[in-house]
């Protein structure tokens, strides 16, 4: 009969990108099951996958929220562009139009997070506070446009 019990610990490395996770290290079993979502995706509409090899960890992240590599590619550019949290706030706006980007999601501090490494030429105010301000800011006149149209 073999011994399981080995002193040899084995390396375990956890990648997450987004979601709720709870990771239960002390835990004698963990069961994690996956029902679709991204990779249900994936089967049904390949072409948005392709070149997700070429992105990296930070894209990644993005991608999480934005599914298709080449959308992921133009945020990235816009994002770049901005030089003010307004500026990013209206990429925000935009991103809006995506499945996964829901007006209590752009609002979180994880999202934000995963937006301002691509923002590396704001000159002032890159914190997520300030941030979640001119988002805020973006969804009450978005909601006040949208009433007025009415």
């Amino acid at each position: 009969m073999e011994n399981l019990n080995t002193n040899d610990k084995p390396t375990i490395e956890i990648n997450i990108f987004g979601g709720t996770n709870t990771i239960a290290p002390a835990a004698a079993t963990a069961v994690q099951n996956f029902y679709g979502d991204r990779f249900a995706g994936v089967a049904v509409s390949p072409e948005k996958e392709e070149g997700i090899d070429s992105l990296n960890d930070t894209e990644c992240h993005l991608f999480s929220y934005v599914p298709d590599v080449k959308k992921v590619r133009e945020y990235v550019r816009l994002l770049g562009e901005c030089t003010t949290a307004h500026d990013l706030a209206g990429v925000v706006e935009l991103m809006l139009a995506e499945p996964r980007v829901g007006k209590d999601t752009v609002v979180k501090a994880a999202f934000i997070n995963v937006l301002l490494p691509f923002a590396g030429q704001l000159t002032s105010g890159a914190k997520v506070d300030n941030v979640r301000q001119h988002i805020n800011n973006m969804l009450m006149t978005r909601g006040r446009k949208k009433r007025d149209n009415n």
